[in-house]
């Protein structure tokens, strides 16, 4: 299994949105002893958006997939599992992540349309893994409408054939008097079980 680890945690190493992922990595590593883990670290990566020229220049190499411009995307499409872990800022994660779903977003090599005009994705993996934080809570009452970060990151991963999108959340850590402790154990747990599903 080729599993490809995509790290938007912007705090690195005190990252409790990288601690979910890392409890759940290494339960797939002890259920999956040969599967490989290739990691992309969006702080070292540091993607840019596209703007006019880069647009214009990857345009100017479609079709031409060993391009460096296509290095992200090829890779992307090529895992078997992809494992997503951001925190939530402002209604979905930061920007880098962002950025880099722009990077792998190519038609013709991730995607591409059916004569009908359907999208159809190319990618190998059948299924996407999204470990998250937030301070406050969102998966239920006035505050659930302002969460967008799953139904966004799922939507791109059907536009590139991923059909399914696991997302683990630990939330309420930044509320007053919260046992972050245990939160974080509880989500970790999740996490953990998750990892026996593969």
């Amino acid at each position: 299994m080729q599993i490809l680890f995509v790290d938007g945690c912007v705090r690195g190493t005190v990252s409790r949105t990288r601690r979910l992922a890392t409890a759940f990595l290494d339960a797939l590593r002890t259920r999956c002893p040969q599967a490989r883990v290739d990691t992309v670290d969006l702080n070292i990566l540091r993607p840019a958006p596209l703007f006019g020229d880069t647009l214009a220049a990857r345009d100017a190499a479609m079709g031409d997939w060993q391009q460096p411009c296509f290095a992200l995307a090829r890779q992307f499409r090529a895992a078997d599992l992809v494992v997503f872990a951001a925190p939530f800022w402002e209604g979905t994660f930061p920007a880098a992540l962002h950025a880099y779903l722009e990077h792998i977003c190519v038609t013709g090599l991730t995607f591409g349309y059916a004569a009908d005009g359907r999208p159809e994705g190319y990618c190998r993996a059948g299924r996407a893994v999204f470990f998250s934080t937030r301070g406050g809570i969102y998966s239920a009452g006035p505050a659930r409408a302002d969460d967008h970060a799953s139904a966004f990151l799922g939507s791109i991963m059907r536009l590139l054939g991923i059909t399914q999108l696991d997302t683990v959340v630990a939330e309420g850590l930044d509320i007053a008097g919260a046992d972050v402790d245990a939160l974080m154990t509880e989500a970790e747990t999740r996490a953990r079980a998750l990892a026996q599903t593969f």
